[in-house]
């Protein structure tokens, strides 16, 4: 990318708090846009008040440096608010999907113990058992904290260090407990500072933002352009995965930079019409899993804009190396690239000992943009943040868990894990976590997980092995409901098989290789996303049979009752696709995506899909 001068009250100085250089920018351009919802248009010196207004009533209600404060609010400009008031309160925050079991977000506020819950109102009675913590709706602090001049700013920006914490990440966990990683000021403005000086943003810039804010690519949509200048356009609740949506922010609203996890810019790019382009884009990031080459040609065949696939764990903030894919008709391989600014990169072998240049090993990172460590686990901590005086005197350097080794050229291609976490569509697990979950159910004696496949057709299995009084026929079920009880649809199986008893190898271990088999087979002896061609007939009267037979050929399933979740039942964005495109065609009518993403049962979206057919055809973005 072409190098240009920053000017000198865009530098980011990384010894500084992210809140004391926001205020500064708002400070210096109230009349910038800042946010972008729907029809509503926030401007910096807004943006600047509504913030202040927020960490003004925190501060009244004792919150400060070294508390923290949970964010529960839908993608929304007072999400915004709420994010940013927290800090420049002097605490940190960490944000929950609203979207996400209730029991699985309580028991990470047991874990945390936030001084304060900055909800939206209408989730405001969620926590009334919640002992011991004050819930503040915006609604609930819109009149307070104004002076003759506006919102009290005193004492801001607050008296404090950039290695104060900023941001705490929930993550899943192998023993069956998330953990958090409790990322610093100096760590954010760290990683920010990096993806300004490589993909500069100016107020002439938009990003989207869309990801959900349990991964931490979310922190660079919200508070990179804010930082940079630029925009943030933010998607409506529920339509992250709406490639529908988000070509039409792209196209309206002027979008100039996306981010996007590898299975989403696969699905964007295979839902829209081929012949669309995006040549609005200035440059595209990508990451979360592994990037096929192919993909990388589709997408330059669609864009003028860069694509660069970013990699880095969360304990490392957002990310620690980058890759510009090059324009290649011959690409075969895409890597991670080199580190970013401010970090140190070691390839280890089991004894901890550099290897021999171009030999895989484990990736150990360090610098600027680590973690402080997990929130209240000193002994996991310990074991993932060491310390190796020989090769880093300073400092701690973080074990990644994978599996690298350098080209000549010091770019690093990634090989692969060397535990049992996985990346399912962008989204990091622990396998144990989900056999821990599904331990809960009455009659689960014993229970393994593993995943196959790989990219974006990468599903999980369950296999379980009932006690005594455990009812076979009926426990593949109860599997299911404890799992999406407790674990988000990212981590809910597809297919959960009882077994009289785990196999196990030669050694006596389980033998994860031949479940990984048996799930292999199966799925490829399920019914693929090829729903039968055929008259719609009277479907467009009655479109339930046509509806029925269209899910159950794509999620292979003999039946499908009417209240019945199409993401239980193990649908995906990539089958939501394959659905709406079968019903397109059957019933000649232009159906959007979001019809689906938005009404996930077989009743609820048949009713939309009967007030679609009803009504004037929509026009697709």
């Amino acid at each position: 990318m072409q190098s240009v001068a920053v000017p000198p009250e865009r530098r980011i100085d990384p010894e500084r708090r992210v809140d004391e250089l926001l205020l500064e920018g708002w400070d210096r351009h109230p009349e910038h846009v800042a946010l972008v919802s729907g029809d509503t248009v926030v401007t910096t010196g807004e943006l600047r008040d509504r913030v202040l207004l927020a960490a003004a009533a925190l501060r009244a209600r004792g919150v400060g440096p070294g508390d923290l404060v949970a964010i529960y609010h839908e993608r929304s400009v007072a999400f915004v608010v709420a994010l940013l008031g927290a800090v420049f309160a002097g605490a940190a925050h960490a944000a929950f999907d609203v979207r996400e079991p209730l029991p699985r977000t309580l028991a990470a506020l047991e874990d945390c113990a936030p001084r304060a819950v900055l909800a939206g109102a209408a989730f405001r009675s969620r926590f009334t058992e919640v002992p011991d913590v004050l819930v503040l709706t915006d609604e609930e602090y819109a009149g307070e904290g104004f002076g003759e001049h506006g919102p009290e700013r005193d004492p801001l920006p607050v008296a404090g260090t950039a290695d104060d914490p900023a941001v705490v990440l929930y993550t899943s966990g192998s023993t069956g407990r998330p953990k958090a990683s409790l990322i610093s000021h100096r760590a954010l403005v760290s990683r920010l500072r990096a993806l300004q000086g490589s993909h500069r943003m100016d107020e002439r810039d938009r990003m989207i933002h869309h990801t959900a804010c349990t991964f931490d690519m979310y922190l660079s949509e919200v508070y990179w352009p804010l930082l940079a200048g630029a925009a943030v356009v933010l998607a409506e609740p529920g339509r992250q995965r709406d490639a529908d949506h988000l070509a039409e922010l792209i196209r309206d609203r002027g979008v100039t930079t996306f981010y996007c996890v590898v299975s989403l810019l696969e699905l964007f790019l295979l839902a829209r019409d081929p012949a669309e382009r995006y040549d609005g884009l200035r440059q595209v990031l990508t990451g979360g899993e592994p990037l096929p080459p192919e993909l990388v040609k589709r997408f330059h065949a669609r864009s003028t804009a860069t694509l660069t696939n970013l990699y880095g764990p969360s304990e490392c903030t957002i990310h620690c190396t980058a890759w510009v894919c090059p324009r290649d008709p011959d690409l075969d391989t895409v890597l991670i690239g080199t580190a970013v600014a401010d970090t140190v990169l070691w390839i280890l072998d089991g004894a901890g000992v550099p290897v021999t240049d171009g030999e895989p090993g484990e990736l150990y990172i360090g610098g600027a943009g680590l973690a402080l460590g997990y929130l209240n686990r000193p002994e996991l901590t310990a074991e993932r943040f060491v310390t190796l005086p020989d090769l880093e005197p300073n400092g701690r350097l973080y074990r990644s868990g994978d599996l690298v080794r350098a080209r000549p050229d010091g770019a690093l291609e990634f090989l692969g894990r060397v535990d049992r976490q996985v990346k399912i569509r962008g989204v990091r697990l622990e396998l144990g976590e989900i056999e821990a979950t599904a331990l809960r159910c009455p009659g689960v004696l014993r229970a393994a997980v593993v995943a196959h496949g790989s990219g974006s057709a990468k599903r999980l299995a369950a296999y379980v092995v009932p006690g005594e009084d455990g009812a076979t026929e009926d426990l593949p079920a109860a599997v299911r409901e404890t799992l999406r009880t407790w674990l988000p649809h990212s981590m809910v199986p597809a297919n959960v098989e009882v077994l009289d008893d785990l196999p196990l190898t030669a050694n006596g271990k389980l033998d994860r290789l031949l479940l990984e088999e048996w799930a292999a087979k199966r799925s490829a002896e399920a019914p693929g996303p090829h729903p039968a061609n055929g008259a719609a007939g009277g479907a467009a009267a009655d479109p339930e049979p046509l509806v029925s037979r269209v899910w159950c050929e794509v999620l292979g399933v003999a039946e499908v009752g009417p209240d019945e979740d199409f993401f239980d039942l193990g649908g995906d964005s990539f089958k939501v696709v394959a659905v709406v495109e079968a019903l397109r065609e059957r019933l000649d009518a232009d159906i959007p995506l979001a019809a689906l993403l938005t009404e996930p049962t077989l009743a609820e979206f048949t009713a939309e899909l009967r007030r679609i057919l009803d009504g004037p055809t929509p026009t697709r973005p």
